[in-house]
This record gives structure tokens, C-alpha cells and sequence, in this order.
């Protein structure tokens, strides 16, 4: 296993692009992002050596998470405990890194694992300061339940964790809600951004139109969907009625939990919790 590393620079914002290499293929791209002395996410823990010399260039100070997940969180115990630095998030993720955070066995085996962490809660009337910068946490549930945003309002930028992505998505964790993603990606358009620093797809230019690309790619998603459901047809049925193609790869390999058709349960998930 080979990992590379990349970095950037955009209006003062650095950010480094940490990937991981299996048998010469990129397998998982994440992106961190220093603001100051601030640190947003901490990769994989298999890019500890790399975070490492990142936050000591950068003297970093203070560390943010926009959510629990692996590729977020793989280093904060270790980057707080070398650095004697406090770490950042929402309450749910507090929980969760300080009970432990449970990963499936495909997911230690491309990430690593991640330690127990005591973070400090954020909520979201807090403001985040750094010595140039007010960053506002925004509460956008769907992808999990403890994600957050972050906000510059003076700057226009929006850290928008792995709330974007891409404008379209072709495959879903089983846990994530696509209507809950809707109403936080509502949220967030009604914002004055133009510059998208996403966790997996940096946007420079052009960010809030990136992001109502997907709005609306989730709305058309969700309609027909809903559509189908109220003509009787069942989730397996509306799969095959709107033509989707699965990566059998990805369903296989993760038993299920990550796959093109869990898009459509998502809805018909929501749609009978709703009624």
C-alpha cells in the first residue's frame, strides 16, 4: 500500500488532499482543511505520519470535525494527544468517538482504525474563532445524524463536509436519509457562499450552484420515487422501474450496506416514517 499526498491554497485556506493507494489504485480520497490554526478533520488513520507534519507546519492549535466517519476522525485522538490540543464537534459525535467508534471490517481495513476520543461539544449557536475568521456551525443531518457545516459569512465559504460530494450520487450508505439531505442542503443554499470546500470535492468557484445541482438532483430522486411508492410498488419494484444500475463490487463487499438501490430505500424508508 502506497499514500500520497496533496496540497493546496485558496484565499488563505490550506488544505491537503490525503489519499490511499491498494495495488496501485486510488481507493478513498479526503480533503482537511487548515484555516488559521484551525484544523477541520484529521483523515485516515492510515495518513497519520502525513497529518501529522501537516498540523506541526501549521502549528495548529484547535481541531473541528464535520462528522464521526472514519475518513474524518482517524487521527484526532493521536493529533490531540501529540499536540496537547482540544478537538471539536457535535454532541452526537462526541458520543460516539467517546464510547468508541464501531467500523466494519471493510472499513478498518481501508481507513484504520479510530480511537476512543473526548472531544469537546460545539453547538450551533457557537461561533468558532480563529485569528482572521468566524467559522458558524450548521446543523445538516441526513448523511449521519451528528454532521455538521461550516460557515465564514464574511469570506463565502462553506466547509461543507460530505454533505455535497458530487451533483449527482449513484450509491447510498444504508444509514443515510436522501429526505433529510434535501432539507439540510436547503439550509445551506439559503446561505451567501460561492466557495464549496467539501470533504471529498473541493469547489472554488461556483460552489452554491454545485450544491443546488444536487438539491435538485435529490428532488427529481425523491419525486419519482415517492411516485412510484404511491402507486403500491415496493423498493426492490421501484429500483427496476426507474432503470438504475447497481455495482454489485460495492454491494457484495460491504454485505449490502453500501449500494445504489439503498437510494431508493432511503425514500420508501422515510416516506412510511412520515405517514
Amino acid at each position: 500500500m502506497a499514500v500520497r499526498k496533496f496540497n493546496y491554497e485558496f484565499d488563505g485556506v490550506h488544505y491537503y488532499r490525503f489519499s490511499i493507494y491498494r495495488l496501485g489504485s486510488n481507493v478513498q480520497t479526503v480533503y482537511t482543511f487548515i484555516v488559521d490554526d484551525l484544523l477541520i478533520d484529521t483523515a485516515q488513520r492510515y495518513n497519520r505520519e502525513n497529518i501529522l507534519k501537516v498540523a506541526q507546519q501549521h502549528a495548529v492549535k484547535k481541531i473541528i470535525l464535520t462528522h464521526h466517519h472514519e475518513d474524518h476522525t482517524g487521527n484526532v485522538a493521536f493529533l490531540m494527544n501529540e499536540l496537547k490540543i482540544d478537538a471539536y464537534a457535535h454532541p452526537n459525535a462526541v458520543k460516539i468517538l467517546g464510547k468508541g467508534y464501531r467500523m466494519s471490517p471493510l472499513a478498518k481495513l481501508m481507513n484504520g482504525s479510530v480511537e476512543k476520543a473526548t472531544l469537546k461539544p460545539i453547538a450551533e449557536n457557537d461561533i468558532i474563532e480563529t485569528e482572521h475568521y468566524s467559522l458558524q456551525p450548521i446543523y445538516t443531518p441526513g448523511h449521519c445524524d451528528d454532521h455538521y457545516c461550516y460557515y465564514e459569512k464574511n469570506k463565502g465559504w462553506l466547509f461543507s463536509g460530505d454533505l455535497y460530494v458530487a451533483d449527482k450520487i449513484k450509491y447510498f450508505a444504508n444509514y443515510e436519509s436522501l429526505l433529510t439531505q434535501i432539507e439540510s442542503i436547503k439550509k445551506l443554499v439559503a446561505l451567501d457562499f460561492d466557495v464549496l470546500f467539501c470533504s471529498h470535492n473541493p469547489k472554488t468557484h461556483g460552489g452554491k450552484q454545485r450544491l443546488k445541482n444536487k438539491l435538485q438532483f435529490f428532488e427529481d430522486f425523491a419525486g419519482t420515487v415517492t411516485s412510484y411508492y404511491e402507486q403500491g410498488h415496493n423498493a426492490r419494484q421501484i429500483f427496476a422501474l426507474m432503470g438504475m444500475k447497481e455495482n454489485y463490487v460495492n454491494k457484495y463487499l460491504t454485505l449490502g450496506s453500501f449500494c445504489a438501490e439503498n437510494m431508493v430505500h432511503s425514500v420508501v424508508r422515510d416516506l412510511k416514517n412520515r405517514k
